[in-house]
């Protein structure tokens, strides 16, 4: 040979664990700048959906790093740069990590305590993405928590209505099967709420939005948002169920914004009333790590609570198994100062690709729900009332 090098040549495996090195500070420095980009820059459309995927970002850059970390003990060729590569990986996954960390704190409170015979008000606010209210797993599911309040998102109340006349049944189907007896529909039918407590004052307004290019007749770009004023026997509680538009495009993700600007606007409207609590709760569309979404938040003194303390999948892609790894948590409540977070849990998967929020809430003097109408008499689906 004409040319031979007097470096002894690596033994195959030893090159290839060094290139899964390299990769992994590569990696690493990647995810980890695509989740900086959700604090470095909110007001852009991308920037902020990166917000969805922090909890991936951080698994992929801890890996990353750890695999890195490995090959510092290897010898490369151009081993200043790679430890250069490595360090910038390290802080930029520290940078995220501790940013993370930081809004998941931000306006959050820990439970309290619930005090002793006092009775809690369970919530449950569900996206049931267009499942039958009359479905088994559903019923079933409601007469075991027994909640004093449902929230529902993705009804489609015009299709609700004709499936239960087709069965011959009152539409909704309040006051049975686990649903309380009060049934408020927002004014295009998406926002369903069920309620043991009566209702004072409704609210419903209809968000306009812009319609992306492309989009198809079954897609409604309007939003709709409900707020109802419950007798609890103690303050009033208001009671805002959410659903903005999910951001997809850049278009949805304007849509979303202006539904928050209006969510913002009637809880300010809430607050001068100064006459009782604020729960706003429901399908976000948003990760708590966005910062528009900790904007309402601290803007309005609200404050949240997460199950087990830190933010968990809520809405999940392809298949419930995967959840963990295909998904984000959108679902989220938020109240205001004078009520107490005492619980919060996920459900079980109920055939939606979301998992119910359960949230118990400690109000003084709450009165017992009455007991439910006459099984005989059908429910009214505007009011909830039993009727002869």
């Amino acid at each position: 040979m004409l040319f031979r090098s007097s470096r002894p040549r690596r033994p195959l495996l030893v090159s290839l664990l060094s290139l899964v090195c390299w990769c992994g500070c590569l990696g690493a420095l990647a995810v980890s700048a695509f989740g900086l980009m959700s604090f470095a820059a909110p007001d852009y459309w991308v920037a902020d959906n990166m917000s969805f995927f922090l909890r991936q970002f951080l698994a992929a850059g801890l890996a990353g790093c750890l695999a890195g970390a490995v090959g510092l003990l290897l010898r490369h060729r151009f081993a200043m740069l790679y430890r250069t590569l490595w360090f910038c990986a390290f802080l930029a996954f520290l940078g995220l990590a501790g940013l993370t960390a930081a809004r998941t704190m931000a306006n959050t409170v820990d439970t309290a305590a619930q005090q002793e015979g006092r009775r809690p008000v369970k919530v449950i606010s569900i996206n049931i993405e267009h499942l039958f209210l009359g479905d088994a797993v559903l019923q079933a599911f409601l007469e075991r928590e027994n909640p004093d309040v449902v929230v529902m998102q993705e009804v489609l109340w015009g299709l609700q209505k004709l499936r239960w006349e087709r069965l011959g049944l009152p539409a909704g189907g309040a006051g049975k099967n686990g649903f309380p007896a009060h049934l408020k529909i927002g004014e295009l039918g998406g926002l369903v709420v069920y309620s043991r407590f009566p209702v004072l004052k409704e609210d419903s307004r209809v968000i306009q939005g812009e319609l992306p290019s492309g989009s198809t007749v079954y897609y409604d770009a309007d939003r709709e948002l409900l707020a109802l004023t419950l007798d609890t026997g103690a303050k009033p509680l208001h009671l805002v169920a959410i659903h903005p538009d999910s951001p997809r495009s850049e278009s949805r993700w304007k849509n979303k914004r202006r539904y928050f600007d209006e969510v913002d606007r009637l809880v300010r409207s809430l607050q001068t009333e100064n006459s009782g609590n604020i729960l706003a709760i429901g399908d976000w569309n948003s990760a708590p790590w966005s910062a528009r979404f900790q904007q309402t938040l601290e803007e309005n003194g609200l404050s949240t609570a997460y199950p087990g303390g830190f933010p968990q999948t809520t809405r999940f892609f392809f298949h419930y198994r995967l959840h963990w790894i295909l998904g984000a948590p959108v679902d989220q409540f938020a109240v205001s100062g004078g009520v107490q977070v005492t619980d919060v849990s996920l459900g079980p998967h109920i055939g939606s690709d979301h998992l119910p929020l359960i949230v118990e809430l400690a109000l003084e003097d709450v009165q017992q729900p009455a007991a439910d109408p006459d099984p005989q008499s059908p429910a009214d689906p505007e009011t909830g009332e039993s009727v002869d």
